[in-house]
């Protein structure tokens, strides 16, 4: 098994000296999650100059596209009927998420990992989007990325991490709507006993069914003192993944203040 892939998701100011010490308890990648809206582009100087940062010290960067403001400002302008509210979002994506990248790459900041959160498709206020539109809006932001950024791995997250049947429907829906290639599928999972089974066999039946690496994203805890199970849990659950499939985990930088990653 290859080394696995730490990530941590950095809540407030991040610095060098900060980016060093988590560099110390085993982090190799930082996580960073990013508002997407008109114009971002134009306000991300301090973001760009971060990547740079972080790959001066030896770090890979994971760049999270927060959608969701984007989607309901293109709604508020078009209004909810569906055509227009799709095309106008295709381009919206499109466009910011090209600009943002391009910027980035410019300052020598491409990120290495693009992750998109699939469930902000289904959670727009006032729209119900047919799958076929929401691969639309996925593709356009995907194509983006690439384009700016070609070298750079495509992550899909969904929060469907114990449930299989609905996990594996959903990229498989994807697949069949003409979904771009993506590489990495990203299971948000809260640390637990009695689901640890369940997230097992959903990972190891994605691995295979889809050819995708698999990582697990625990971020949204910032304390596990109390879990039932603990980080090298998770490690011995990524290990097991089949076809060397296992890729990491995504920490809450709270967490690793008071825990040890495990070698």
């Amino acid at each position: 098994m290859s080394e696995l892939c730490r990530m941590v998701n950095v809540s407030g100011v991040l610095t060098k000296d900060r980016i060093n010490v988590l560099k110390t308890k085993g982090v190799n990648t930082i996580f960073s999650s990013i508002e997407i809206t008109d114009g971002v582009a134009d306000r991300a100087d301090a973001i760009a100059s971060l990547g740079s940062d972080v790959h001066s010290l030896g770090l890979k960067w994971c760049v999270n596209l927060g959608l969701a403001a984007l989607y309901q400002g293109v709604a508020s302008e078009v209004g909810t009927e569906n055509r227009m509210f799709v095309r106008k979002a295709e381009r919206a994506g499109f466009e910011n998420v090209h600009k943002l990248f391009t910027k980035f790459a410019g300052a020598g900041a491409a990120p290495d990992f693009v992750q998109i959160e699939v469930e902000v498709y289904s959670e727009i206020t006032g729209l119900t989007l047919s799958f076929e539109e929401q691969t639309r809006m996925i593709n356009a932001c995907i194509n983006a990325a690439k384009a700016a950024s070609p070298e750079c791995r495509i992550i899909l997250a969904t929060a469907d991490s114990t449930d299989n049947e609905k996990a594996k429907k959903w990229y498989n829906r994807f697949q069949v709507s003409g979904g771009k290639a993506f590489d990495i599928i990203s299971l948000k999972y809260t640390l637990d006993a009695e689901t640890l089974y369940d997230l097992s066999c959903n990972m190891s039946d994605l691995s295979r069914r889809f050819d995708k690496d698999i990582m697990i994203d625990i971020s949204g805890m910032d304390d596990i003192s109390s879990a039932s199970i603990g980080l090298e849990d998770i490690d011995s659950a990524i290990n097991i993944v089949p076809l060397d499939k296992g890729f990491g985990t995504v920490y809450s930088d709270l967490v690793l203040d008071k825990a040890s990653l495990v070698a």
